[in-house]
């Protein structure tokens, strides 16, 4: 029986290991907020409990604030060592409580380095900011000074007001462990968030934020997390729910980032063959689809279609994990799919073409035309030969590319894609 409980762990463990769904590169940048409980190492625990990896590093020395990371050579060494997906940075939980006189010189420009740091290193790297929460019964010692930090609320609702703000200046996104905080206080103040000191967090509350971010970090549905630390289960399962409703439900409204690739192209319409040149900025990936059931790709491309009609043409380009479409739709007159001349009928070579390109039909036409289009729909070339089934076309003086070859005899009409070289 021990052998067979020993086999069936082995071959979960395994089928964890082989069938990672997800695989995210963290740094943690912040204080000791952030170490409680061994934060990052909660969040790969969830990680691996539902088959994902969390690769993960961290600096988090105790009381540290934005400023003091910004010149750490610690922190900076840790930001270039790797290319990160995210860089989580934990404010000292105080300081964005402060006045914005104060937080105008003391946080925002030090979160402004921070962010910019990270994305020198490595321009997909994604700053994220660590949402803490105001003090279990607000902060005394500031309470003189700074009286919305008098209550829980009043310091609560300061500090979400600046995470927000950080978040929104830098293109950054947010791990919401505050608004979480805040809602399990309301509807489940059974859940005991706080440890002794009314500040850091007990295990529930960083289970909590790990709930918050590893929601955030792999964009999944925190109740789908079966591993539930060494909580009663209905306190944790609360804490998803909590956390499902606040985050998971409304991953946008944490999201301030910018698209860097936006989408968009041109097109050249010739009968039945279009010439689409993608004028895209920033992109790593892109595809094509035509509206036909078929895609490609190609950065720039002739496509022929098959019939006339209208079609929908989508051009998808990503860049970072982040996605744009661009969408048109484009008529192709129906009468081009008439009068076409057979396949088997027409040779065109050399293809790809250096100094000529010959055109053979198999018998004679009244009238041949031979159009050279390029991709911006210009005519390059134009040929006409009468009673024949030859034509020469002299391409030694174009540039290499590719270019819309449209073949029209008495009346009927075939267009390709050619290459000159």
């Amino acid at each position: 029986m021990k052998a067979i409980s020993l086999i069936c762990t082995l071959f979960l463990i395994s089928f964890l290991t082989v069938s990672a769904q997800d695989s995210k590169k963290v740094l943690f940048l912040g204080n000791s907020y952030t170490a409680a409980n061994n934060l990052p190492l909660m969040i790969s625990t969830m990680a691996v409990s539902t088959g994902d990896e969390l690769i993960y590093d961290s600096n988090t020395p105790g009381g540290y604030r934005f400023m003091d990371h910004a010149s750490s050579s610690t922190t900076l060494d840790k930001i270039n060592a790797n290319n990160w997906d995210y860089v989580f940075l934990q404010a000292q939980s105080q300081e964005t409580s402060l006045s914005q006189a104060q937080m105008q010189t003391e946080v925002y420009p030090y979160a402004e380095s921070l962010s910019n740091a990270i994305r020198a290193n490595y321009a997909c790297s994604q700053p994220m900011f660590y949402m803490t929460w105001g003090r279990e019964n607000g902060d005394a010692s500031l309470c003189a000074t700074l009286p919305w930090v008098c209550t829980y609320l009043g310091m609560d609702s300061a500090i979400r007001a600046t995470y927000i703000y950080m978040a929104d200046t830098n293109n950054a996104e947010i791990s919401p462990a505050g608004a979480v905080w805040r809602e399990l206080r309301t509807y489940h103040p059974e859940i005991i968030l706080y440890s002794g000191d009314g500040s850091h967090p007990s295990v529930a509350g960083s289970y909590a934020a790990a709930c918050a971010f590893y929601t955030m970090i792999y964009k999944k549905d925190p109740t789908a997390i079966p591993w539930n630390s060494t909580l009663p289960d209905i306190d944790a399962q609360n804490i998803k729910m909590t956390v499902r409703h606040i985050v998971f439900d409304s991953i946008s409204n944490w999201n301030f980032t910018i698209n860097p690739a936006v989408a968009d192209f041109t097109e050249a319409i010739d009968a039945n063959v279009v010439s689409f040149t993608n004028t895209s900025s920033e992109f790593d990936t892109l595809l094509w689809d035509f509206g036909d059931s078929s895609t490609s790709t190609e950065i720039n491309l002739i496509h022929t279609y098959p019939a006339g009609g209208d079609y929908t043409v989508s051009l998808t380009v990503t860049r970072c994990g982040k996605s744009d479409v661009k969408k048109k739709t484009i008529h192709i007159e129906s009468s081009v799919n008439t009068g076409f001349l057979p396949l088997n009928e027409v040779r065109i070579f050399p293809n790809p073409a250096t100094a000529e390109v010959n055109v053979k039909l198999d018998r004679n036409y009244m009238e041949i035309s031979v159009v050279l289009v390029d991709f911006s729909g210009k005519i390059i070339l134009k040929k006409t030969e009468l009673h024949a089934d030859f034509l020469q076309l002299d391409v030694s003086g174009l540039g290499n590319g590719a270019y819309v070859l449209t073949i029209l005899a008495d009346e009927q009409s075939y267009s390709t894609a050619i290459s000159i070289r």
